[in-house]
């Protein structure tokens, strides 16, 4: 093989400056000659070895040993200018001088080799860890793909592609490669990369001007993928052994991905058993409770043969409806929950003034929160809102329902409004009994019930599609103590002092029916 331009003039480089080096010390030891000794003289030429045994290798090192005893014999050691030599002493010492410079030399070449070595694997032990870490932050498979096919290239200096078995069978398809585009592969080519998936054996095949290698990613059960490199020459040791790393990172990254995946399949599959025994429950329970109710008192008043008067024929009336009230709130909570679920939920925003849909929610919920039961604190200069009415009023509804349900009979429920830079607080104050502290965030789960004394009926989403809708309208929500007792729950929507109603009020005479 023809020595390469750029290496010849690597090596003309570094033996002209052995030259260089030779002569200045020379220069220096005629300087020095009226003064010490030949032994002191040649302990000079020692240095160009060194340095050319640390800087350049062994045989630049061996060339500068000779060439400086030859220097050293011609000008200082006599007849002078002369190659020969009068005193037979001299040649030992050049003998000496040579067997030191040689043994130096090796040794130092040796440490420049080991330390070149050190450097190089400790690049690449970086170089695995940084993929490494890439590879453990990536979430999918096509990102680890891409990953491996870009240190592969960069490893091997060469175009990589990836084959990975589909969905069904294991029959491979292309899913990833580096470069701009993937070099062309012929049939028998994939062929050759499904063989050596089915076996999990290396292959190669030849290419004009190098070949296609093919690298089967395995793990301890199965074969994961088939990695294809283009070379256009032959592989180092090191870097098979670079490639049977980054091959082993990329089993240990596909085999977590999979996992992953079935891990939150299971979670799914858990998270719908839940669903569907909360289902069955709610079903069981706060859909048939009503629904007997409003058949027993349509059966009641169907009887011919019973005549009631109007007070009963009223109780049973309230109870129809009642049931049908709760019967509706219970639909609307989890149709408003699959809406919120499936990410389907559109918001209809316009401006609109708080206390209009507080007084909308207190309306709905006087059945069940009588407006004896309710005060309304509204501070002045009150500013808007820009959310959907109907959704903030559905927020307002259930919160007033949860604390109807969990306060005391005739206690008071307070609803106090603040205001911030941005943000209008909206707080809903009951005498309930405290939500605990490890339950405050738990609360707005779905089916999340606190454990209570009293009966209260409900599914357990109110709550949840309250934060639903909040946070859909860039708010949040949350709950707190109260200042003496029971508990707070604040309604935190962006608002806007720029936007005022169109028919202003005098604040004290704005009032919520």
């Amino acid at each position: 093989m023809p020595m390469q331009p750029d290496r010849s003039w690597k090596m003309l480089v570094s033996y002209g400056w052995i030259l260089v080096a030779i002569a200045v010390v020379t220069a220096i030891g005629k300087a020095m000659e009226p003064a010490f000794d030949l032994i002191d003289i040649v302990l000079l030429y020692l240095l160009p070895v060194l340095v050319s045994a640390v800087r350049l290798g062994l045989w630049p090192s061996l060339a500068a040993s000779v060439v400086g005893i030859l220097a050293f014999d011609f000008f200082f050691v006599p007849p002078v200018l002369s190659f020969a030599v009068r005193d037979m002493r001299h040649v030992v010492s050049f003998a000496v001088f040579l067997l030191v410079a040689l043994v130096t030399g090796t040794l130092a070449a040796r440490l420049r080799s080991q330390v070149r070595t050190s450097r190089e694997r400790e690049r690449r032990t970086a170089a695995l860890y940084a993929l490494s870490d890439k590879m453990g932050a990536a979430m999918d498979i096509q990102t680890v793909l891409q990953t491996v096919v870009s240190s592969v290239s960069q490893s091997i200096v060469g175009d990589v592609v990836v084959f990975l078995p589909g969905d069904r069978g294991n029959h491979l398809g292309l899913l990833a490669w580096s470069g701009p585009e993937c070099f062309a592969l012929t049939e028998k080519e994939r062929d050759l990369a499904q063989w050596t998936f089915d076996l999990r054996e290396k292959a190669d095949s030849p290419i004009d001007g190098g070949r296609h290698f093919f690298v089967p990613v395995c793990n301890n059960e199965a074969c994961l993928a088939v990695l294809v490199l283009e070379l256009h020459r032959s592989l180092t040791g090191e870097e098979e052994k670079d490639l049977e790393a980054l091959t082993n990172l990329t089993a240990l990254a596909i085999t977590r991905v999979h996992l992953a995946g079935e891990a939150e399949q299971v979670k799914w599959l858990a998270e719908s058993e839940k669903l569907h025994r909360a289902l069955l429950n709610a079903v069981s329970h706060d859909l048939r409770t009503p629904l007997a109710s409003i058949t027993g008192a349509v059966t009641d008043l169907l009887l011919e043969d019973q005549r009631y008067d109007e007070q009963t024929r009223d109780a049973l009336l309230n109870t129809i409806k009642e049931g049908a009230l709760r019967m509706n709130r219970f639909v609307t909570n989890l149709l408003d929950m699959a809406r919120l679920e499936s990410g389907i939920l559109k918001l209809n925003r316009e401006w609109h003034d708080m206390v209009d849909i507080i007084g909308v929610a207190l309306r709905e919920t006087r059945e069940i929160l009588p407006a004896e039961r309710v005060r309304v604190v509204i501070p002045d200069d009150l500013p808007l809102v820009h959310v959907d009415f109907g959704l903030i009023e559905q927020v307002m509804i259930n919160l007033l329902e949860n604390s109807a349900k969990y306060s005391p009979p005739e206690s008071m429920v307070t609803i106090s409004f603040s205001t911030g830079d941005e943000y209008l607080r909206v707080e809903v104050a009951d005498h309930g009994p405290p939500v605990p502290m490890d339950d405050r965030e738990a609360i707005f789960d779905k089916f999340y019930r606190l454990k209570s004394s009293r009966h209260v009926t409900g599914t357990g989403l109110g709550l949840s599609i309250c934060r639903g809708i909040v946070e859909a309208h860039g708010g949040t929500i949350w709950v707190e103590p109260g200042q003496i007792a029971g508990n707070r729950f604040v309604v935190a929507l962006p608002a806007s002092r720029a936007v005022r109603p169109s028919f202003p009020v005098e604040p004290e005479e704005r009032h919520v029916d």
